[in-house]
């Protein structure tokens, strides 16, 4: 994503509105960083004494002046507008960046904690299919990832399989946890649609049989004709 497009993001439809913390203070940072001023999110500097400083310390302090004026203007840009009253009060962009993350960070960390649970204890729902089981857990993956805990294949394939619920699919959570096959979120997902595609065929399978069964039906047999003693009879006086 190009800085241009994370301006437009941050400017528009993206704007910090307490509830996408996670993402729009990733998005800032990498924009800051591309405008070369991330440094005054860290760093406070003070007035130089006048008559003691030298013309460098001016000159590094009147930098840094425009370089805040700059973040402060851009953090503020890419805010719903009854938040910019909120944090334009702050002197510095250090200022401004830290109560940002007082006021949302900590949300955010209560956020994490109740994604990781919810998923850690998702089990699949009897009314759902598998391809909406895996989808629903493909977005909490994504949400965990926004939230700032990115799941190694490792434990989104297990999380997937944990997910599974028995007795149903019990003897198939062993061999799918060490199958060299099944490595990462897409692996898993194949094969989960393939077996549950055929334990579907099963099911219906059985249930015609369990049905024949209770009506009565047999299977037709072939009628054997005699045709021997057909001749025989035909051929009597």
């Amino acid at each position: 994503m190009t800085s241009k497009n994370i301006i437009v993001d941050l400017t528009r439809g993206d704007k910090l509105d307490g509830k996408n913390y996670d993402i729009w203070h990733r998005k800032m940072q990498y924009l800051l960083n591309e405008q070369g001023v991330l440094e005054t999110l860290s760093v406070k500097r003070v007035l130089p004494a006048e008559g003691i400083a030298s013309e460098h310390e001016k000159e590094i302090y009147n930098k840094w002046i425009k370089e805040d004026r700059t973040t402060q203007y851009t953090m503020l840009s890419a805010m719903q507008d009854d938040l910019i009253g909120q944090f334009e009060i702050f002197e510095t962009a250090k200022d401004m960046w830290d109560n940002l993350n007082i006021t949302f960070g900590q949300t955010s960390s209560t956020r994490l904690r109740a994604l990781n649970l919810k998923f850690l204890q998702y089990i699949k729902d009897p009314k759902h299919s598998m391809a909406e089981h895996l989808r629903a857990m493909s977005a909490m993956i994504r949400d965990l990832k926004t939230a700032g805990n990115e799941l190694t294949d490792e434990q989104q394939v297990l999380a997937v399989i944990r997910s599974l619920p028995d007795p149903e699919w019990s003897q198939m959570k062993l061999p799918m946890t060490y199958s060299e096959n099944i490595k990462t979120f897409n692996d898993i997902s194949r094969h989960l649609e393939l077996e549950a595609e055929r334990l579907e065929v099963n099911r219906s399978v059985a249930l015609v049989a369990r049905s024949e069964k209770r009506s009565g039906i047999a299977p037709k047999r072939k009628k054997r004709h005699n045709n021997g003693a057909q001749k025989k009879w035909n051929q009597a006086p």
